[in-house]
């Protein structure tokens, strides 16, 4: 009887607690820090993500985690290298990457952050290298790889990012 009671008075005490009324107001002070905050860990992820890209020049990242809108990046010369949409802190629509000459090196499209739709990857003389469609950022159709003149070199068919069959070429 003695536990009945003591778990009883405990559920209790705890219930009063959780139910203690915790409206804040915030002063200019407070909404002053919390701004300061929130610049400081913006400021603080940019260091981070181009730490990452010094590393690999290629990797995409956005400029925090919740950012909505364009993607530019450029080579030293000014060409662009890719381009494309954040949505949220991950990419959404079509992306493009280039060569550094300009021509287009892929085109990819993304829904919240997956693969979902055409691929299309160039040789960097322009020539078709690659197309497939990715469905839930997986392989899911036939890839048709060719040579550097454009002709369909393989066909490959692909189910849920497996390859099910190579198909005969052209």
């Amino acid at each position: 009887m003695k536990k009945i009671t003591l778990i009883i008075l405990s559920v209790f005490i705890s219930f009063l607690f959780s139910c203690k009324n915790d409206t804040k107001t915030e002063t200019p002070e407070t909404e002053h820090k919390t701004a300061v905050a929130d610049s400081i860990s913006k400021l603080q992820q940019k260091i981070v993500v181009d730490s990452l890209k010094k590393k690999n020049p290629l990797l995409i990242l956005p400029p925090d985690s919740n950012y909505t809108g364009e993607y530019v990046d450029k080579y030293g010369n000014g060409i662009i290298k890719f381009k494309g949409n954040f949505r949220f802190g991950k990419r959404h629509g079509q992306w493009m990457s280039f060569y550094p000459n300009g021509l287009a090196w892929s085109e990819l499209h993304y829904d919240k952050g997956l693969r979902e739709g055409p691929n299309l990857t160039y040789f960097e003389n322009g020539k078709l290298r690659y197309s497939g469609y990715y469905k839930n950022d997986m392989r899911d159709s036939i890839w048709l790889y060719y040579d550097t003149i454009g002709k369909v070199a393989e066909k490959v068919l692909f189910k849920n990012d497996k390859m099910v069959k190579k198909l005969a070429g052209n």
